[in-house]
Formats: C-alpha cells, sequence, structure tokens
C-alpha cells in the first residue's frame, strides 16, 4: 500500500493516508478532504465537548461577556440556567456544567478522540481514514446525549449542537475551520499538479511499498511551498552545531590575551640588539703585557 503524507500549509494539519498506486486521483483527492474536513471536526467538537464539560452551555449571544457585576444595571438574565457552579471568567457560558460525573466522561471523550486524530500520529506513522474520524464524531454524540438527552437544555446556538446538527460556520476564521472542497482542491508531488484523470502509477510508479509527501492546495491558491531539502530535526542539529561553534569562536576572541607581545623573546629585533649592544651589557677588562 502506497503511503500519502498529506500536508496543508500548516503543520498541524498533517496526517498519513493509505492507498494504492492503482487509485485515481480523483478519487484520492476526494477522499483527502473529506478525511481533512472530518478530522477538523473532530478537533472543533472535542474542543466544544470540553468547554461544555468546564462551564457548561454557550449564553445567548446579548448576555455574552456581561459579568454579575454589570449584571446588575441590566434587564438581561445571565443566571436563566440557575446559579453558576463553576462561573465562566470570560463570561460567555453559563456557568452550570453537568454533573461531575458526566462533565468527565464529555472531557475524557473528548480527550480520546483528540489523541486519535492527532498530528502525533504521523511520527508514529500510524495511518488515519475517514472510519476512524466519524467512529469518534459518534463517540462524542454519545456523550452530548447522555449529557443533554435529546440537547434538552442545550441551547440551539450551542457549538456542540451546531456541530452534531452540521450547522456550525465555517468561515475560515481559524485552521479548524479550513475546510477543503474536492472539486477546487488539487493534489501536488514533486513540484507537480496530479492529473484527476489519471493513477498514482502514472506518477509514481508500480512499487505499493512507496511513501510520498502530497501536499492539498485550493486551485486559486497556485503551486504550494516545496518542502525544504533537509527535514526538521536534522535542520535543527545543524544550526544547534553552528550556534556551538559561533559561540566557542566568540570565546577564543574574548580570551584573547597578547601580552606576550612585551616578551624578550617576541621581540622581531631582540637578535640584532644582542648583537650590537642592544642586549646583555658589555664588560670591557683591560688586557696587560
Amino acid at each position: 500500500m502506497v503511503i500519502l503524507d498529506v500536508k496543508r500549509s500548516e503543520k498541524k494539519n498533517e496526517f498519513l493516508f493509505e492507498t494504492t498506486v492503482k487509485s485515481n486521483v480523483g478519487d484520492v483527492v476526494k477522499e483527502l478532504c473529506t478525511v481533512h474536513n472530518l478530522r477538523l471536526k473532530v478537533q472543533r467538537l472535542a474542543l466544544c465537548l470540553k468547554e461544555l464539560a468546564k462551564h457548561g452551555p454557550l449564553r445567548p449571544e446579548e448576555t455574552r461577556g456581561i459579568s454579575d457585576s454589570i449584571s446588575n444595571v441590566t434587564e438581561l438574565d445571565v443566571n436563566a440556567y440557575g446559579q453558576p457552579t463553576r462561573p465562566d471568567e470570560q463570561g460567555y457560558r453559563t456557568g452550570c456544567p453537568p454533573p461531575q460525573e458526566v462533565a468527565d466522561v464529555l472531557s475524557r471523550t473528548a480527550e480520546e478522540a483528540e489523541a486519535a486524530v492527532s498530528v502525533n500520529l504521523v511520527a508514529q506513522k500510524r495511518t488515519l481514514d475517514q472510519k476512524a474520524c466519524q467512529t469518534h464524531i459518534d463517540n462524542m454524540r454519545g456523550a452530548v446525549m447522555i449529557a443533554y438527552p435529546g440537547y434538552h437544555r442545550l441551547p440551539v446556538y450551542d457549538p456542540a449542537r451546531q456541530e452534531l446538527e452540521d450547522k456550525e460556520e465555517l468561515d475560515g476564521a481559524s485552521d479548524f475551520q479550513c475546510v477543503l472542497d474536492h472539486y477546487q482542491t488539487n493534489l501536488w508531488w514533486a513540484g507537480k499538479e496530479l492529473r484527476t484523470d489519471q493513477t498514482l502509477e502514472q506518477y509514481i510508479g508500480k512499487n505499493e511499498k512507496t511513501k510520498i509527501v502530497a501536499k492539498l492546495a485550493p486551485k486559486s491558491a497556485g503551486a504550494p511551498v516545496r518542502e525544504p531539502r533537509i527535514d526538521e530535526n536534522t535542520h535543527k542539529a545543524m544550526m544547534s552545531h553552528y550556534y556551538k561553534k559561533q559561540e566557542e569562536q566568540k570565546k577564543l576572541q574574548e580570551d584573547e590575551d597578547d601580552s606576550y607581545l612585551e616578551a624578550d623573546w617576541a621581540n622581531p629585533k631582540s637578535l640584532k640588539g644582542s648583537l650590537v649592544g642592544g642586549g646583555r651589557p658589555i664588560s670591557w677588562k683591560a688586557g696587560g703585557r
């Protein structure tokens, strides 16, 4: 099986995908976009579940950001869900999370889902597919239904409910919202755009035991930036080596001692001086007959 190391411009959106050389490029692009979008959905939903477990549902829009002190001078009821047990310092959530046992289920399910789609899977050489992403979305759906059966007391504008009902806002304001449309997306490898009417075999050969670094890029964006010739760890090691050499050179320059130049043996004219009397004093003794 061919392993595609799929990347975007952001490193944290990287994942491994398994396919074959016989696969049509167009079908591969569609699958990759689906996995990419589901992976982002898992991350968004996991974040929503964590916040839901901490501080409960989202407040109505007109009461968000209003603290208890400000609520004394407004008719808006910021505690419509009841007296907060875990107040949100930012004033965006009700502060009424589900019971602790249920909140633990939400947090644990969210953490498991995040780990299942983490970018760390690349270093572990573990691939990701559509089924795995959907499984964790379903698990988080079940956890929310345990906390709020039938979405009871979970408002329609709460991000967790919007994600589960596929009504989330995807305006691209964050990395988690940068979804891809396979009709408007190209797959690039080795600086070449792979044509959707061809197979991978026409580009990478017949060897199934192949791993390539491929990039998904919108058609309107042009060619993505090519991968560096050396990997990140090698680059860090090289920079560390050159930095140490630079520091050693600085120390040698700072510790340079030229006091030896004042010594007699370092005087370039010492030989001449000794010959013409500039060295040790010459004593003249009177000779007798």
